[in-house]
């Protein structure tokens, strides 16, 4: 049986201060339970989420690429699929390009993407000091709400990424990547029309999917898995 290691999203709902629960990918266990069937299944817990300790300074995605590189090795684990949903799914593709360009990825609502528009990532203490009390008190951001200093500032890091070009250098047949044609979170056109054309092959759409496609289109996915 093939193994795959499955990266969670940046769902609030599993921030430590909001959930009790261990794992954060329980309130998806439909999809998990399905594709436990075909995969031999791994899962871990990012820093700030379902109980997981949280680093001193905010995190970058190269800082998540290497928590997931140590958790393979630390573990010493043969993956045969590495599945990221979301942000995980960021995390997946960068993962490929930095570490292992053989490995196998699976992208479920990936956010790769900011639509085109591009805002800078700033080291100015006072600066991204102020915007956390925009998103948090102004915008009522609720990934800002219920998160740490840490979950904040990284959430402010990771929410600038732009992985267009990153997806276009992984050899095509290592990718899959799935959308549901209606996410609200993500424009999967925005993508598809960056993509090169060999990748836009490796791109499935659900229809009537939204970016939760894991919990209202499941056995859809596991269909375009498993064929």
């Amino acid at each position: 049986m093939k193994s795959i290691l499955l990266l969670h999203g940046w769902n609030d709902e599993n921030y430590t201060s909001q959930t009790d629960s261990k794992d954060a990918w329980d309130n998806r266990k439909v999809f998990v339970d399905k594709l436990s069937k075909d995969y031999k299944i791994y899962k871990l817990n990012f820093p700030g989420f379902c109980g997981q300790p949280e680093p001193d300074k905010a995190w970058y995605l190269k800082d998540y690429v290497e928590y997931v590189f140590k958790y393979i090795k630390d573990n010493n684990l043969k993956v045969d699929y590495i599945l990221g949903y979301s942000f995980g799914g960021a995390v997946a593709t960068l993962y490929n390009v930095m570490k292992d360009p053989t490995q196998k990825i699976i992208l479920i609502s990936p956010a790769i993407a900011r639509n085109g528009v591009t805002t800078k990532i700033h080291n100015n203490p006072l600066r991204n000091k102020l915007r956390n009390i925009y998103l948090k008190y102004i915008v009522k951001n609720k990934y800002m709400i219920h998160g740490t200093k840490f979950l904040n500032d990284s959430y402010q890091n990771i929410l600038r990424i732009e992985l267009i070009k990153e997806v276009n250098l992984i050899k095509p047949d290592l990718l899959t990547i799935i959308y549901g044609s209606e996410d609200n979170m993500v424009n999967p056109n925005y993508v598809i029309n960056n993509l090169d054309e060999e990748h836009k092959k490796r791109v499935y759409m659900v229809d009537g999917g939204s970016h939760d496609i894991a919990n209202s289109h499941p056995d859809d996915i596991i269909s375009i898995l498993t064929r």
